[in-house]
């Protein structure tokens, strides 16, 4: 693994990287909802009322956002890359661009989601960004979201051609931020996938009602 550059550059390596490559991000990711994902984001669903407020961070081109509307819930699409909110906005979604390091959340929630997101800050980064979600939720709310299972972290040319930083967590690994956060609980599952580095950890996180 080689050693990755400072946060700030690596975080806008990431998002110029995806901003160049859309639509090879697109044709190289899965377009349904399935297997321990889908999981995830029914049990994150569970419960919520019909007229909860959800925020996706990371939306990308829309699949998992048009998932959970199609379970009946109004969905705040969001992401750091133009490319997407335009391809999300073109597909009918409600977008804005948002970025979870340098924006500000200024409205309470009931669910934030956010698949594979936070595996591109550091530890530090990803620490910031879970308190300031914490903030962002309702009593009683939560936020689930999902990392790659592993070790270390690096910059990786893999699917894009083109450099992203990942970070790498084990499960054991968070318990300790999500407290600091201001979580009062939290369900963390794993799972293997059949796609490359098939390892995932999937998190419910809950405020205290």
């Amino acid at each position: 693994m080689t050693t990755p550059p400072c946060p700030q550059q690596s975080n806008a390596q990431t998002i110029a990287s995806y901003e160049a490559h859309v639509p090879a991000y697109i044709a190289g990711t899965a377009q349904e909802v399935s297997g321990p994902a889908k999981d995830w984001i029914d049990a994150a669903l569970d419960g919520l009322a019909p007229g909860a407020r959800l925020l996706e961070l990371g939306s990308a081109f829309g699949r998992d956002a048009r998932y959970i509307m199609g379970r009946g819930y109004r969905l705040e699409c969001s992401d750091a890359t133009q490319g997407f909110i335009e391809h999300l906005r073109a597909q009918g979604f409600t977008a804005r661009r948002f970025n979870a390091l340098t924006d500000e959340l200024d409205h309470p929630y009931d669910l934030i989601i956010a698949n594979a997101v936070l595996l591109h800050f550091t530890r530090a980064e990803c620490a910031y960004v879970l308190a300031k979600l914490a903030a962002a939720v309702r009593p009683g709310g939560r936020c689930a979201f999902s990392l790659k299972q592993g070790d270390g972290e690096e910059i990786s040319t893999m699917k894009l051609n083109a450099p992203r930083y990942f970070c790498y967590w084990q499960p054991g690994d968070l318990p300790e931020i999500l407290r600091a956060a201001g979580f009062a609980g939290w369900d963390i599952a794993t799972a293997n996938t059949d796609r490359k580095h098939a390892q995932w950890i999937y998190v419910i996180a809950h405020m205290a009602g």
